[in-house]
């Protein structure tokens, strides 16, 4: 996969699962790739004050405190910065749809418009080349970048960003996988 495109692998850490329910963002990162190299002078990672408490069982599954967050910028300059890697990129993720929900809620909470982004989901590319859905973790041991997935934005994003250089070579044209999202 060396082409002129950048990709900007994107994860997040949650409150919870659900961010109808009031669930929110508390950690972003973006790790560019840039023909076929992760680019590490060009990564973004940053905590989210979301302004509600996270809970115990969350911060148990990724170790991010209440005081950790308390002087972490909130979501206005964050969505920002997300902006900004999105212009002219490819967003990568690992089921997209819910990094993508929780970042539509966040543009609601703020006043925001949504972010309109051109994305392609690592969890669909294994869909077809599988034949089943695989969890990240599952595609990081397969491809032996370890035994789990450290459950923090940064850490993920960086599997993420392997998993994906792996699976792309399997993929004669990566633009079949290119959705859209924002324009719905």
């Amino acid at each position: 996969m060396i082409d002129e495109n950048v990709y900007c692998v994107l994860d997040t850490e949650t409150t919870g699962l659900n961010p109808y329910f009031g669930d929110r963002i508390i950690e972003v990162a973006i790790v560019p790739i840039y023909k076929g190299k992760i680019i590490e002078s060009w990564i973004y990672h940053s905590l989210v004050n979301p302004h509600i408490k996270i809970s115990a069982l969350s911060e148990k599954i990724h170790g991010i405190s209440n005081s950790e967050i308390e002087s972490a910028p909130g979501l206005e300059k964050i969505l920002d910065n997300i902006r900004a890697y999105a212009k002219d990129t490819i967003f990568v993720m690992h089921n997209a749809r819910m990094d993508l929900s929780f970042l539509d809620i966040a543009t609601k909470e703020v006043g925001q418009f949504p972010i309109n982004v051109r994305y392609i989901d690592t969890l669909e590319i294994s869909l077809i080349l599988y034949g089943k859905k695989r969890s990240l973790e599952s595609l990081v041991r397969e491809f032996k970048f370890g035994e789990k997935v450290p459950h923090r934005a940064l850490g993920d994003a960086i599997l993420t960003a392997k998993v994906f250089l792996k699976l792309s070579e399997k993929i004669a044209n990566l633009n079949e996988f290119v959705r859209i999202w924002g324009d719905r």
